[in-house]
């Protein structure tokens, strides 16, 4: 998805174990809710949440953002910091992608 600029950003790959998944679409649904407004704001043009269905602590969140600068800004705030440590199960990995210009569908 590109932003009204017609960038077509970068996607902001993060894949983690969750602490409790029993718990942890609330807590993350209650966050993401909360902090919608401010993260696109800050860029992010897209969020999207995975789940492994052979495995249900494996999670994979796909963003799409205007620059890798502008996620890694917001990822580098200490409430972002704070959720991840209540979600996550330990450090998350994180990793930055950018479109290929390749045949896509």
């Amino acid at each position: 998805m590109a932003d009204q600029a017609g960038n077509p950003g970068v996607s902001v790959v993060v894949r983690a174990r969750l602490r409790d998944p029993s718990t942890a679409q609330q807590l993350h649904d209650q966050v993401t809710g909360a902090t919608r407004e401010l993260a696109q704001g800050a860029g992010d043009l897209t969020h999207h949440v995975y789940l492994n269905p052979a495995d249900p602590s494996a999670f994979l969140g796909i963003d799409t953002w205007r620059s890798a600068e502008a996620a890694m800004a917001f990822a580098g705030d200490p409430r972002i910091a704070d959720f991840f440590g209540q979600l996550f199960d330990g450090q998350p990995e994180i990793s930055v992608w950018v479109p290929s210009g390749w045949n896509e569908w």
